[in-house]
C-alpha cells in the first residue's frame, strides 16, 4: 500500500516550497531512494533546478530536468508530468495528482499555505483515501 505524506507549509512562497522539497529530497536520498519531483510549471522547474544546485554549500543534489537535453539517469528527476523512468519517492509540489502512482514506494505532497493549494490538496487526500492509501499530515 502506498504511503502518502502531506506537508502543510506555514508560508506560500515558492522559496518555502522548494526549501521543503530540498529537505525532503535530501532525506529520501540518504535513505537510498530515487526521487521524482513534480512541479506546476517550467518556471518552477528552473527554480527547483537552482535550489538543488545551491541547497547545501558543500555539495549539490544530483538531478536531471526531464526534457532538458539528453536523458540522464540521475537520482533525482524533475518534470511536469511523471516520466516512465521514475520510481522510489515522488515529491509533488504541483496542484495536480501525479500519474503512475503504482511505480512509487512513497508520495510526499508539499502544500502551500494558500486556499487554492489547500483545496486542491483536500481533493487529492480524498482520492488517495478512496484508493486505500496510508495517509499522514505534517505541519511545517
Amino acid at each position: 500500500m502506498l504511503r502518502v505524506d502531506f506537508y502543510i507549509l506555514t508560508e506560500n512562497t515558492l522559496d518555502a516550497r522548494l526549501l521543503a522539497v530540498c529537505k525532503l529530497t535530501n532525506k529520501a536520498l540518504a535513505n537510498g531512494h530515487r526521487v521524482y519531483i513534480q512541479l506546476e510549471s517550467e518556471d518552477e522547474g528552473e527554480a527547483c533546478d537552482d535550489w538543488l544546485w545551491s541547497y547545501r554549500p558543500e555539495s549539490f543534489l544530483a538531478h536531471h530536468r526531464v526534457g532538458d537535453g539528453r536523458f540522464i539517469a540521475a537520482p533525482i528527476l524533475i518534470a511536469l508530468q511523471t516520466p516512465a523512468e521514475s520510481d522510489g519517492v515522488c515529491v509533488n509540489v504541483s496542484m495536480r495528482q501525479p500519474q503512475g502512482l503504482a511505480q512509487f514506494q512513497r508520495l510526499l505532497e508539499v502544500v502551500g499555505n494558500d486556499e487554492a493549494s489547500k483545496q486542491a490538496a483536500r481533493h487529492r487526500w480524498q482520492h488517495y483515501k478512496q484508493q486505500g492509501f496510508s495517509l499522514e499530515k505534517h505541519d511545517l
